[in-house]
């Protein structure tokens, strides 16, 4: 597809999802936009986005090989996916001003993960970006308006599928009998599956509190 062609693709998919999750009731809908600007309040969400994302990465990465190194795939399963992460006066021990995080993506294992509008928003952009045949965005700034809650910035960064990903979300074939009983117990409405390695698998998102009054 042409530079042009990608953009207006792009710009379209934007427009058209701007505005999401009307209410039941046809009140006032959820809004959420992408912001790409330098001013310091744009700036500073994003790197503290960006840190704790990459923190919460390295963290993931470890947590995922040490369980694999010591345990079997079925055992280790109970103990991945950041599943240890504490809440502390509304804040992620350790990132005060991250109050909430989630991975998501167009296939979800467990229902609790699934995306919400905006989180859908962000998943059919980088769709999108690599449909076209465009890298995808590296981090994603979002701003999301409630109709009766308080607006959040969200930060988004893209997941690929590392080789032990793949030892629960590869090929069901190549997984032994009890790992795949273990699976389907414990997600039953299970999608992701069948990835190959360094395929996009979905997003982390952090959640970026307001700064404080009088602070960046």
């Amino acid at each position: 597809m042409k530079p042009r062609a990608r953009f207006l693709a792009t710009l379209a998919l934007t427009a058209a999802l701007a505005t999401l999750g009307a209410a039941a009731d046809g009140g006032p809908a959820l809004k959420a936009r992408f912001v790409n600007d330098d001013t310091p309040e744009v700036a500073t969400v994003r790197r503290v986005g960006e840190d704790a994302i990459n923190r919460l990465a390295v963290t993931l990465v470890r947590e995922v090989a040490a369980a694999l190194a010591k345990d079997s795939p079925e055992a280790a399963v109970d103990v991945c996916h950041l599943k240890s992460l504490t809440l502390s006066h509304g804040t992620v021990a350790g990132l005060p001003r991250i109050t909430a995080v989630k991975r998501t993506s167009l296939k979800v294992c467990n229902p609790a993960n699934a995306p919400d509008a905006a989180d859908q928003l962000a998943l059919d952009l980088i769709r999108s970006q690599m449909e076209n045949g465009d890298a995808p965005s590296a981090l994603l700034v979002q701003r999301v308006e409630f109709p009766s809650a308080p607006p959040e910035w969200r930060v988004y960064k893209p997941l690929g599928a590392t080789a032990n990903c793949l030892v629960c979300h590869g090929d069901p074939a190549e997984q032994s009998p009890a790992l795949r009983a273990k699976l389907n117990a414990l997600y039953p409405a299970n999608q992701a599956i069948g990835y190959a390695a360094h395929e996009w698998r979905g997003l982390i998102r952090v959640t970026v509190a307001d700064a404080p009054a009088g602070k960046p």
